[in-house]
């Protein structure tokens, strides 16, 4: 796995502070940058885990092509890392993980090895997981077998916090993802994003949704059952809000919002889902969202 090459590096010395590592599977490439980019806009020093040889990709998506092909990572942008050192002296310094496990689980080994590397200043991880997980119990079923996976992935980070002893961890549930890209304003990714989608209807539904369906509503705990395949068919192409859609720009923001709630918060639980807006709530809103779903 990508994380294997953090294990072919001892840390020995910190020459820069890491305020947050961001990382996922390929699969959840777009939660991913989006992630980084909005947690690097909330003044955030954020470090990218990515494969060899993508971090251009990920600079063009987060920043346009002029950005990627300067190849030099900006103050107060995201900078994406792929080699050992670079992952494990990031993964030392972090206070904050935000790691992404929607469409596809993190697997064990990289969860180990980021718990091999994290240092004391940990204090807080966010994963990005999915809607119904709770529920998936062994698994199986055509379109659910994954998610049993996914709910190993949040019993293995309690797991390791409890061993870590300091860390909190907040579940954001994200439902069927749509949008991405920088709709009326820089919301998300950058324009070139919308290049990527080959499919007519899909970047149309994309572009509609990042312009219109750019509110929140969110709730506490595993509280909302996704659709069964016809029901998803049917919703493939709208933009129009619905409990079990989730807008990639606000799943991540909120998982950005998260790490600013206080210390003394509990844990945080809860079910992102659409709504119509067309600017997405601010990192405060968000906050106060959050806050609503649980008891200090």
């Amino acid at each position: 796995t990508l994380m294997v090459a953090v294990d072919a590096f001892s840390v020995s010395t910190r020459s820069s502070t890491t305020d947050v590592v961001v990382y996922g599977p390929a699969s959840n490439r777009e939660l991913v940058l989006l992630g980084s980019k909005l947690a690097a806009e909330a003044n955030l020093n954020v470090k990218l885990i990515c494969g060899e040889g993508t971090e251009a990709g990920c600079r063009r998506l987060m920043y346009g092509v002029e950005y990627a092909d300067a190849s030099e990572d900006a103050d107060g942008k995201a900078v994406p890392i792929s080699s050992g050192e670079d992952m494990a002296e990031a993964l030392g310094e972090a206070s904050s993980l935000i790691l992404c496990g929607h469409d596809e689980a993190l697997d064990e080994s990289s969860i180990s090895t980021f718990f091999n590397y994290v240092g004391p200043n940990l204090s807080k991880v966010v994963l990005i997981s999915k809607m119904g997980v709770s529920k998936a119990g062994g698994g199986g079923g055509f379109f659910g077998g994954g998610d049993a996976n996914l709910l190993k992935t949040e019993t293995m980070l309690k797991s390791k916090l409890k061993e870590h002893g300091n860390a909190k961890l907040n579940i954001i549930r994200a439902g069927i993802c749509k949008g991405g890209g920088p709709g009326n304003d820089d919301h998300g990714l950058n324009k070139c994003y919308y290049n990527t989608l080959l499919d007519a209807v899909e970047a149309s539904m994309t572009m509609g949704h990042d312009k219109f369906t750019l509110g929140a509503d969110i709730t506490a705990g595993d509280s909302i059952s996704l659709p069964n395949i016809m029901e998803r068919m049917g919703t493939k192409s709208s933009f129009d809000p619905r409990p079990y859609d989730s807008s990639r720009i606000v799943v991540a923001k909120t998982a950005v919002a998260s790490l600013f709630l206080d210390d003394d918060d509990a844990s945080i639980d809860c079910s992102v889902s659409t709504a119509k807006g067309e600017t997405p709530p601010s990192l405060e809103e968000l906050k106060q969202m959050l806050s609503k779903t649980t008891s200090r």
